[in-house]
């Protein structure tokens, strides 16, 4: 089947190059500036309206302004100050979007309360392919330094991505394949950064060139951050205790173990393109390796029984059954993905048709997780080993633990057609296989592969000041796993594979009202399918990110969301106002249920299955002043809130807590600076077992000032973030009682474009 879905894909790009090389001038050489909003705020350009920039991930690539659908875009300025290591760390601060937050080397959004399987990162429209929708201690394979856009869609338009999107979607533009050709032989961008929290160093260079109808692009970035400082003890039972792990030092800042990441990421594009279009390819190459932060052990108080000839402290292993703290185990990641894209469009490719797109990527992704056993000097002799004065410091032994390989082929391609009776929309199909090995004796995911079809419609119709649009998306998903009933976890699968397939059927409807020059709004409804994934039918083993023994079941049915939003909008020259609401109302939720059993010394949760609603709301608002005499101001003002509940009244686990934010950004000639403010409560509003979270103040400084060197545009720029060193762990997170934020943060940088 990917053979045949590859011989079409390669045609459909062969033919699209046949009809690109009827011209040489093209529409994005008459535009040069199309982008240039977007890549943030060095040198050259103003403050991007983000309000105004094109969403590529609507078919229709209309504006926020324009679009019936709830979305977001991050970009510019904005994007700059709020860069982390995650994506989930980067949008985490966006009006309904938290971070799953496993350290520094892993952070997955959540959104209006779902994550996981429920939320799809695209790049580019096309999935980005990793496991972290499978577990949350696995990195999501995107370099935010390296993103020039990312676009948010929930509610109804993320139908159009599938079943595994029913959360919502964000989509990361960073344009290594090149759509138009630069009005200069060179183009290009770089940042260095730094931070004090972690002694943090990263480096980002970006080129773009060409010349004709050729356009090419080479990116590369670095990362080096170790153990972060926190502002005290790292788990909540050593306040009273406070008996001083880490190093201290400014008064008492410790650091937390094992918590650094060290990333490195590069890509080159080359496109053609013509009068109609464009088409062209790229190679990205990802890697990361990243600590997963673990509770110390503190004897019997949590330690469990042995889980696959090892003991369990926490999330942390113990180097045998019966071995005490000083054999204990660090475990990090270290991951790899090579990812190969090629994309087309074409205008005009049919009668009938005006407009065709098409997008294939190939991924390669594996990573291993090593567990680094330390062993001190004192445990050699009490093992009768002689040491000499040189040789007292810990010693380290590694070995490869679990190993999860992914390898993807995706396509999509969609056709917006002309008008009939009034309508204009687009039609398009997708294919996704990806399959999925895990191997070692916490590989709690059996091997297996998933494949999919789908085609996909939205519709739209101008009436007056309504525009209606009407979506679609049936897709046929089928999952196969290698089963291994007796559970030895050791990748050896006899059991006959097991496979479920479905089909899922989704559907929208809705509207936007202009109610004059400055007022809007939109209602939204939606029907959306979502097939269980592999993990949800098949796992099987401990899960020591959740710290579990998880299993799949089976039998599992179709999860089924009818969803409504409703939207208020005002848009104007000193205010703009936005307020929304959702209700979602899901049939079969899946979950993992308590069996109150035990297996390995871990809880068993199972798979299961109930009624479930999630409802909130998302509110905004900007006033603007110009052209004081102090400068130019924008007074940002935020709120959130989400609760999801099972249908018998049970709160759902690890919902995100309500927040309020407020901000003020400045700029006068050269210089720039921000003051955000965010208030996140106390989550009291928690499911059987789980305990409540508090809340937390964060206040962060951003300071700017740009200067011309040459034909170069730079800003210079430093920061504080968590500027009282506030104590604040995230609910959202498994590590939460054992791993805070980090606190205060120093951070400088240099950045410019050319």
């Amino acid at each position: 089947m990917r053979k045949c879905a590859l011989f079409t894909a390669i045609t459909l790009a062969l033919a699209s190059h046949q009809a690109l090389a009827q011209d040489r001038d093209t529409e994005a050489r008459e535009n040069p500036h199309e982008h240039e909003q977007e890549h943030g705020s060095a040198g050259h350009t103003e403050r991007a309206d983000l309000e105004t920039i094109t969403v590529s991930a609507l078919p229709f690539e209309r504006s926020k302004l324009d679009s019936a659908q709830p979305v977001d875009v991050l970009a510019g300025e904005r994007l700059d100050d709020r860069r982390g290591t995650t994506i989930g760390e980067t949008l985490s601060r966006q009006p309904g979007v938290h971070s799953t937050f496993y350290g520094q080397g892993a952070g997955r959004p959540i959104i209006r309360g779902l994550g996981g399987p429920r939320v799809q990162v695209l790049e580019d429209s096309i999935p980005a392919v990793d496991a972290s929708a499978q577990s949350d201690d696995h990195a999501v394979s995107v370099e935010p330094m390296l993103i020039d856009r990312i676009e948010i869609l929930r509610g109804p338009a993320t139908l159009l991505y599938g079943s595994g999107a029913v959360g919502g979607v964000v989509n990361v533009i960073d344009y290594r394949i090149p759509e138009r050709v630069p009005t200069a032989p060179l183009e290009g961008r770089f940042e260095w950064r730094g931070s004090s929290v972690a002694d943090e160093r990263t480096g980002v260079l970006r080129l773009d060139g060409g010349g004709g109808s050729w356009a090419w692009h080479v990116d590369g970035s670095w990362r080096d951050s170790g153990d972060y400082r926190i502002p005290g003890p790292a788990e909540l039972d050593e306040h009273d205790d406070d008996h001083g792990e880490g190093d201290e030092e400014g008064g008492g800042s410790r650091r937390l173990d094992n918590s650094f990441v060290e990333s490195n990421s590069g890509s080159v594009g080359l496109s053609w393109i013509g009068e109609r279009g464009f088409i062209g390819a790229s190679y990205k190459r990802f890697g990361t390796e990243y600590g997963i932060p673990a509770p110390h052990g503190h004897g019997d108080e949590h330690e469990q029984a042995p889980v696959g000839g090892m003991r369990f402290s926490g999330n942390r292993l113990l180097a045998e059954e019966g071995a005490d703290e000083e054999g204990e185990e660090d475990v990090s990641i270290d991951l790899e993905q090579d990812r190969f894209d090629i994309k087309g469009a074409l205008e005009r490719p049919l009668p009938g048709f005006s407009r065709a797109l098409l997008r294939i990527s190939y991924n390669d992704y594996i990573h291993r997780e090593i567990e680094q056993a330390h062993e001190s000097a004192e445990a050699h002799e009490m093992a009768g080993f002689l040491l000499d004065e040189d040789d007292e410091h810990d010693q380290d032994h590694d070995h490869e633990g679990t190993v999860f390989e992914v390898d993807t082929f995706n396509l999509r391609l969609e056709m917006q057609h002309e008008p009939i009776a009034g309508w204009t929309g687009a039609v398009g199909l997708q294919y996704d296989d990806e399959d999925l090995g895990a191997e070692g004796e916490e590989a709690f995911i059996p091997s297996g592969n998933t494949e999919s079809w789908a085609l996909f419609t939205l519709q739209e119709r101008q009436v007056g000041a309504f525009t209606w649009t009407l979506g679609a998306r049936v897709e046929d998903t089928r999952v196969r796993a290698e089963t291994d009933n007796d559970h030895d976890h050791d990748g050896d699968h006899d059991d006959p594979p097991e496979s479920r397939s479905f089909t899922s059927v989704s559907a929208s409807a809705g509207a936007l009202w202009r109610i004059n020059g400055a007022w809007q709004a939109s209602l939204n409804y939606a029907h959306a399918e979502r097939a269980p994934s592999q993990t949800e039918l098949f796992a099987d083993g401990p899960h020591l990110a959740t710290f579990t023994f998880e299993q799949g079941d089976s039998t599992l049915d179709t999860e089924t969301t009818n969803g409504l939003d409703v939207i208020v909008h005002r848009h104007g020259d000193f205010f703009d106002f936005e307020i929304s609401a959702f209700y979602n109302d899901i049939d079969d939720f899946i979950f993992l249920a308590e069996t109150g059993e035990f297996a390995d010394g871990l809880p068993v949760r199972q798979a299961n299955q109930a009624d479930a609603a999630f409802y909130g709301v998302e509110a905004g608002a900007v006033w603007q002043w110009r052209d004081t005499a102090f400068g130019d101001f924008d007074l940002n003002l935020g709120y959130d809130w989400v609760r999801g509940r099972l249908g018998r009244g049970e709160n759902l686990p690890r919902i995100s807590p309500s927040r309020f934010s407020a901000g003020v950004d400045w700029h006068l000639g050269a210089a720039r600076a921000s003051l955000d403010y965010q208030r996140v409560s106390r989550q009291s509003d928690v499911a059987p077992e789980e305990a409540p979270t508090d809340g937390y103040d964060m206040l962060d400084i951003n300071l700017g000032y740009r200067f011309d060197l040459g034909a170069a545009g730079l800003e210079a720029f430093a920061g504080v973030a968590n500027l009282f060193d506030e104590e604040a762990r995230v609910h959202t997170s498994f590590l939460k009682n054992f791993a805070p934020l980090p606190g205060r943060n120093y951070r400088f940088g240099l950045r410019g474009r050319f």
